[in-house]
């Protein structure tokens, strides 16, 4: 198990290597706190379930946590290889059992007019 820890979250990877190519789960918990990751994007889907408190989702280039959508303990979301998005928690935490195949890359969006 491989573990990590930000102000703002801690992970914590179960079975295989996140750089391989296959099967990866893990559990993310996003602290409260208005705590946001910024706009981007994975190479393959991820398949997500809230498994304790609320998780604010948005999509797309623009980050506004104002605009995200709140997922409750029991949703299943999905994120579509390089489908722009961003996430977090806001005032209590979050946790969630994060499934996809690997490699477990998260590419930051870099608009076009700052390339």
């Amino acid at each position: 198990m491989e573990r990590s820890r930000s102000a703002r979250c801690a992970k914590c990877r179960c079975g295989r290597r996140p750089e391989q190519d296959r099967l990866l789960h893990g559990y993310t918990k996003w602290t409260k706190g208005n705590h946001f990751s910024r706009p981007h994007f994975h190479p393959n889907d991820r398949y997500i379930v809230v498994l304790q408190g609320t998780w604010w989702v948005g999509t797309g280039p623009e980050f506004d946590p104002a605009k995200t959508t709140p997922m409750p303990a029991g949703s299943f979301v999905t994120h579509f290889a390089k489908e722009v998005h961003w996430d977090g928690a806001k005032d209590e935490d979050a946790v969630l059992l994060i499934m996809g195949e690997g490699p477990a890359t998260a590419n930051p969006f870099i608009p076009a007019s700052s390339k």
